[in-house]
């Protein structure tokens, strides 16, 4: 299966089994999984990656405290970036 399910979550379309709107849930679905995915992979790469050069089996609190932070601008940053897009693609719609 790809990474947005379409081998096997796409194929009822073809017998006619999903409606439209199911399927576009189904889409809907499948790209907030996918763009999960992407931000998991992007807080790895940008913040344990930068925040932790040498990890060893533990944590200490102050690597934690660090890599918290991080995470957390990220986060903010993201969701920033994330609102004016969908705001952008709204306005233009109209």
């Amino acid at each position: 299966m790809s990474s947005l399910g379409i081998n096997g979550g796409l194929s009822s379309l073809n017998d006619g089994s999903l409606t439209k709107e199911q399927a576009m849930d189904q889409i809907r679905q499948e790209m907030a999984v996918a763009n999960a995915q992407e931000l998991i992979s992007s807080i790895n790469k940008n913040c344990f990656k930068l925040c932790i050069p040498n990890p060893g089996s533990s944590l200490s609190k102050s690597d934690q405290d660090t890599l918290g932070r991080c995470v957390d601008k990220y986060l903010s940053a993201w969701d920033t970036v994330s609102r004016t897009y969908v705001t952008r693609i709204q306005e233009g719609k109209h």
